[in-house]
């Protein structure tokens, strides 16, 4: 039972995501999504709210879910890899995607899944007492805010068109790095 709810909720989203590269999201209904799907509407709402909330899933399945077994296992240099994976094998959707702005805009989607996924992993592998005073809630959003600027930037190739590996590679340079890193001073006044 538990796989068909799994299979319907891929099948919704999957057709958002088909009709989003065909038309605006703004002009997408729930009943497109349903008659995609051949569903009624009810069924549609029996797992999300509205599209927006189906738009969400897709997110935290590309990038969440798609990287919990190397989140787990501590390996985020692959997590990084696997959903850029994504994001490339998706990349004209995530164009597309970028255009839902406002309230529930698609950056703020990236970028609250990306706190999720960094979330996850700081509470298994932070090191104890290393600058306490600094909570998970606020690294993580930290760094998610950082993450998502650099997966726009791969997405919509602004400051040209990168692959899977630079971009993996340019984003573990900054996150190993701070600031001061790339500064010629002796100490910070």
């Amino acid at each position: 039972m538990e796989y068909h709810k799994n299979l319907m909720k891929i099948s919704l989203a999957e057709n958002l995501r088909s009709l989003m590269l065909r038309h605006m999201f703004e002009k997408i209904t729930i009943k497109q999504i349903c008659d995609a799907t051949g569903v009624i509407r009810a069924t549609f709402y029996n797992y999300f709210s509205d599209k927006y909330d189906c738009l969400n899933w897709i997110v935290y399945h590309d990038i969440v879910e798609n990287t919990k077994d190397y989140v787990e296992s501590g390996d985020f240099e692959k997590a990084l890899t696997a959903a850029l994976e994504v994001l490339i094998q998706n990349k004209q959707f995530y164009r597309i995607a970028y255009h839902v702005t406002g309230q529930n805009s698609f950056e703020d989607m990236i970028r609250d899944n990306l706190r999720i996924l960094v979330m996850k992993f700081l509470e298994k592998y932070r090191k104890e007492n290393f600058l306490p005073q600094y909570s998970n809630e606020l690294l993580s959003r930290y760094d998610a805010e950082s993450l998502a600027f650099n997966i726009r930037m791969f997405v919509n190739e602004i400051g040209g068109a990168k692959s899977v590996e630079e971009t993996k590679q340019m984003t573990l340079d900054l996150m190993k790095n701070s600031f001061f890193d790339f500064a010629d001073v002796k100490e910070v006044k």
